[in-house]
């Protein structure tokens, strides 16, 4: 899919993985130029290319509009928790916090705002807000007093070489690691070393003394013998991809990509104040999970990383209920100056 991104690159619209008829690979163009749709071999077998032309915009393009009329829509929409496009539909989904009646009530609003997007416009009800997985009465694995998180990914730092792990920012700067205790119980207090939480990031890194962490994250089961072993590091993902992650409180859950420039509202930055740009992977499904502590987490498909758990809409009460996660993309972890480690 990156080939063919970059193949495309000056009319790319949209590009995803389809699951019906059958799994492929479907690729919108702008412009009416036809190209022939294509069969691609890997490893895993063989998989069809569909080749849609005839779209309006790049995805470029149709977010540079979005980008530019930001602040309209969070003033034109009341209780707006975050928008995410469809380029392919020339469709821009904005998720709010009222009911199916305020959707009702809005429609002169929402058709106004699509004469001045030049672009379909849909409200989705019901939907909370963003937030912060920190959390402060249980869980295990990073403690600060009753604050916890969850460990993401080992890396290291380009200029000095130093080895750590990284979490959320808007986690505590001080914590203690702890392990499942299965075989036997472990834990060390980390040391802080940077971080970044602003519209775009949430992320910070520590050293974990004479440790070096492994490249290894607990995946369906506690167990130090059932961890899944790192072997590669994407910079961020593709729509459509399956994404799993174990979280401190709701366990080993998965769901699909539905978002690569998905905007969470205003819950970004120190105090969940500030603006979010639209640079988070979007991820729902009726088998995901989320619940307060799971900020940090390593999000993997398979022995492969894709980013970790910044912020979910949580809007249950028991741990698990979930309407999907933000996942800060890997490649965003580079503006710390560090690598995989």
């Amino acid at each position: 899919m990156a080939d063919l991104r970059r193949e495309f690159e000056g009319r790319l619209t949209a590009i995803s993985i389809q699951e019906s008829p059958d799994q492929h690979i479907l690729v919108q163009l702008k412009g009416s130029e036809p190209v022939q749709g294509r069969t691609l071999r890997t490893q895993s077998g063989t998989t069809r290319v569909v080749i849609e032309t005839g779209h309006r915009r790049t995805q470029e393009e149709f977010y540079e509009i979005v980008d530019k009329h930001r602040d309209l829509i969070f003033s034109a929409i009341p209780g707006v928790t975050g928008y995410m496009g469809r380029p392919g539909e020339d469709l821009l989904i904005v998720h709010i916090e009222g009911n199916e009646e305020q959707v009702e009530a809005l429609g002169p609003t929402v058709r106004k705002l699509e004469r001045v997007l030049g672009m379909s416009v849909t409200l989705r009800p019901n939907m909370s807000k963003s937030k912060n997985l920190a959390y402060i009465m249980g869980g295990a694995v990073l403690q600060n007093n009753n604050s916890y998180c969850t460990t993401g990914f080992p890396v290291k730092h380009t200029a000095t070489g130093r080895k750590g792990i990284t979490t959320a920012a808007h986690c505590p700067d001080a914590l203690i690691y702890g392990n499942y205790g299965q075989p036997s119980k472990f834990s060390t207090p980390l040391t802080y070393v940077d971080g970044i939480d602003d519209a775009s990031h949430d992320v910070q890194w520590h050293t974990a003394g004479t440790h070096t962490p492994l490249r290894d994250v607990y995946a369906t089961s506690q167990s130090d013998y059932n961890t899944r072993s790192i072997m590669l590091m994407w910079d961020s993902a593709e729509e459509g991809q399956e994404l799993c992650f174990r979280g401190v409180r709701s366990g080993w859950s998965c769901g699909k990509v539905v978002d690569l420039k998905w905007n969470p509202g205003v819950s970004c930055g120190p105090g969940q104040v500030l603006p979010c740009a639209s640079t988070w992977i979007r991820v729902e499904g009726p088998s995901l999970a989320c619940s307060p502590g799971d900020s940090g987490a390593a999000v993997i498909r398979g022995s492969n990383g894709h980013g970790i758990v910044a912020k979910a809409d949580y809007s249950g009460v028991l741990p698990g209920e979930c309407d999907g996660v933000t996942i800060m993309p890997w490649g965003k972890i580079k503006e710390l100056g560090l690598t995989s480690g």
